[in-house]
């Protein structure tokens, strides 16, 4: 059985790559980024086994548990794969006890898993330290490996039924995408925290004992313990290790079979309410239509939800270091330079009408059928996003000159801003119609497959943002003057407002026609399930 689902993961992911070639880029470019890190990975710890070797055993420790960590949050947030669901074999006549054992066997055999191997082998080179260690090493990586794909099914298992419900689940994923957004700047909280009352070494070394006592840092705490000649505390953090993996299996194989014969269906997320004074304000034309329905998107869809989110956080997140050291003592203030930072917003907007019509999936054959033209598409899209981002870069714009103190500087961060955002728009417009990206489907989860946009995303945002910064060049430029010459700023608020509507409108015509030579490609595109 487990050979069998290893086989029928592999063929999966070969028809995907046969599919879309898309999906080759994005696996080249998957396994070049692992390679990468992996080499970093390795790089480091032989550089700390070489000169401190201490640290190469507190360094594993800590990665490995962030690793686990990462492997059981990320089922939450991320969702199992669909294509493994244990409902795809709810006709079938077999056992969990049977089936189970495969399906952990492919979890390992994916990207994912052996990405994972590779990594807990690099780990052997922390544990060369001690003979000892880096035997008991070599004994547990499967143990840990298995603690990684266990525990993620039973974290996933266990949400399942809950999110199965459309506002619950609505819920959950735009909370998990604003944990994930500052993720990085909650974990470098806590690390600077750890540091500045126990300093660098001693910081790290508590963190790592720490976490060597949990389940998810269990198995690498045991080698450690061994490294320091601690034989007391390695049988007690083994026994931790093997009593997780143990309780995990039980349970995976008790969700498992209650999913076999009582599959998860989603429910709907109820009454939907008209939005006549939607409708009241803008045009009764088909552009007015489009912008209407897909304003009614970004409030009710939390894949689009997540993306205003994001664009609304990006600022605020990019000032949070400056605010960091205000806290520490180390500047007086905010730097005049803030106030450039809701200019940022650009590169959301600009990736959030790249991909717009791919998050209508097959809902797009409705346009084809009725004859929709591209520019009314196109500024269907534009405005619904304009109508958003406009008033919340003004907003942000105020915030920055709030924090910075000086409110002479409010038209040069207005004109810098609003002119990207501006641009963007028109950029958007014009480069989705022949890089739509990949969107998850609308009842999928929304950071599962497909969330990023895939590499049609990432290449388009290569154009886009260049783009976007030499058209707006002159708002910018002005901005940027405007910190220190006044009548700069103000210039930058005319050429922002000036060029960056000629281009949203350029964008939109020029996307239009784009569009509509090509929708068959578009909806091919937006439908694939590759």
């Amino acid at each position: 059985m487990a050979a069998l689902l290893v086989k029928l993961r592999m063929r999966q992911l070969g028809h995907q790559l046969s599919r879309n070639p898309w999906m080759i880029v994005s696996l080249v470019i998957g396994i070049m980024t692992a390679l990468g890190l992996l080499a970093a990975l390795a790089s480091g710890l032989v550089a700390l086994r070489m000169f401190a070797p201490a640290d190469a055993v507190t360094s594993v420790v800590i990665a490995g548990s962030v690793l686990t960590a990462g492997w059981w949050i990320g089922a939450l947030v991320v969702g199992a794969d669909d294509l493994m669901a244990p409902e795809r074999f709810a006709l079938l006549p077999v056992r969990a006890g049977r089936l189970l054992p495969g399906l952990v066997a492919a979890g390992a055999a994916g990207i994912g898993g052996i990405a994972t191997t590779v990594a807990l082998l690099v780990t052997l080179v922390g544990w060369s330290v001690d003979p000892l260690a880096l035997l008991a090493g070599a004994i547990l990586i499967p143990v840990a490996l298995a603690t990684c794909i266990l525990g993620s099914r039973v974290v996933g298992g266990l949400a399942a039924r809950w999110l199965a419900g459309r506002r619950t689940r609505d819920l959950f994923v735009i909370a998990g995408a604003i944990l994930v957004t500052c993720s990085g700047l909650i974990i470098s909280s806590l690390l600077n925290t750890a540091i500045v009352f126990r300093g660098v070494g001693a910081g790290a070394a508590a963190v790592a004992d720490a976490l060597a006592w949990t389940p998810i840092g269990a198995a690498y705490g045991v080698p450690a313990a061994l490294a320091s000649g601690s034989w007391g505390a390695a049988m007690i953090r083994l026994a931790i290790a093997g009593a997780t993996l143990a309780a995990l299996w039980l349970a995976a194989r008790a969700m498992l079979a209650a999913r076999l014969v009582a599959p998860i269906a989603h429910r709907g997320g109820g009454q939907i309410r008209g939005g006549a004074i939607l409708d009241r304000m803008l045009p009764s034309t088909p552009a007015g239509a489009i912008a209407a329905r897909v304003l009614r998107y970004r409030r009710r869809d939390p894949r689009h939800i997540i993306n205003v989110v994001t664009m609304l956080l990006l600022p605020v997140l990019l000032s949070i270091p400056q605010l960091m050291s205000m806290m520490r003592g180390e500047s007086a203030g905010l730097a005049p330079a803030t106030i450039l930072l809701p200019a940022t917003v650009a590169v959301m907007v600009a990736t959030i009408v790249q991909m717009d019509i791919a998050y209508d999936h097959d809902a797009i054959t409705l346009h084809l059928a009725a004859g929709v033209r591209g520019v009314d598409d196109r500024a269907g899209r534009v405005l619904a996003t304009a109508i958003i981002a406009v008033p919340a870069t003004a907003i942000l714009c105020v915030l920055a000159c709030l924090a910075v103190g000086d409110w002479s500087l409010l038209p040069a961060s207005l004109g810098a801003s609003i002119g990207l955002v501006l641009v963007a728009l028109g950029a958007g417009a014009v480069v989705g119609p022949w890089l739509p990206g990949r969107a998850p489907a609308p009842e999928a989860n929304p950071l599962g497959r497909g969330s990023s946009g895939g590499v049609q995303s990432f290449a388009a945002l290569a154009i886009m943002a260049p783009s976007t910064l030499i058209v707006g060049a002159p708002a910018l430029g002005f901005g940027i003057a405007g910190i220190w010459m006044p009548w700069a700023g103000w210039a930058s608020l005319a050429c922002g407002l000036v060029i960056g509507a000629a281009a949203a409108c350029a964008g939109v015509v020029w996307g239009g026609r784009i569009l509509d030579r090509r929708w068959p490609e578009v909806l091919i595109a937006v439908t694939s399930e590759a």
